[in-house]
């Protein structure tokens, strides 16, 4: 369409004609998921973003706080009050190297797993509300599109590989 054309509109208006567009649709389900995943970690104490910190350490083990930034794709200030309430609650503790006193190993504590736990099951029961109109089938076929857009996409992507952020 060049730039001095209408888009093509029928009796029912652009939106509503619009509104069945594929990306208008992932657009609008995907802020009503972030809703209901955001309220489902918040319900147990985290934040989507506090989720996926400490799921990275259950799935990568302690790590360094830079490369933990680095895998978030946010900025060592960022993370920082990411981390502090989350040690402050007893979720994660923080150690510096031995061998590098500059650097800080971050570690999932057992409180911090049963809470990343309670999170994880909280979500799991807020996905399948959100995709209580879909068979198994139907879950696995869209889940395999959204990887397939994610791969496509990949540059975006890049930074938040681990875990998109929430």
């Amino acid at each position: 369409m060049s730039g001095d054309e209408q888009p093509s509109t029928t009796t029912e208006g652009i939106l509503k004609a619009r509104l069945s567009s594929p990306g208008l649709l992932l657009a609008l389900l995907g802020q009503s998921a972030m809703r209901r995943l955001r309220a489902a970690h918040n319900a147990v104490g985290l934040t989507p973003r506090q989720f996926q910190l400490l799921a990275l350490l259950h799935d990568h083990g302690p790590m360094g706080q830079r490369e933990l930034g680095k895998r978030m794709g946010v900025d060592p200030s960022i993370l920082v009050t990411l981390l502090n309430p989350l040690e402050a609650d007893g979720l994660l503790s923080r150690e510096r190297d031995a061998a590098d006193r500059r650097r800080h190993i971050v570690h999932l504590t057992d409180v911090g797993a049963r809470q990343l736990t309670r999170a994880a099951l909280a979500q799991q029961e807020a996905e399948d509300l959100l995709f209580a109109a879909l068979d198994e089938r139907q879950r696995e076929d869209l889940r395999r599109l959204l990887l397939a857009l994610r791969a496509s996409l990949a540059p975006a992507f890049a930074s938040a590989e681990e875990t998109p952020e929430c």
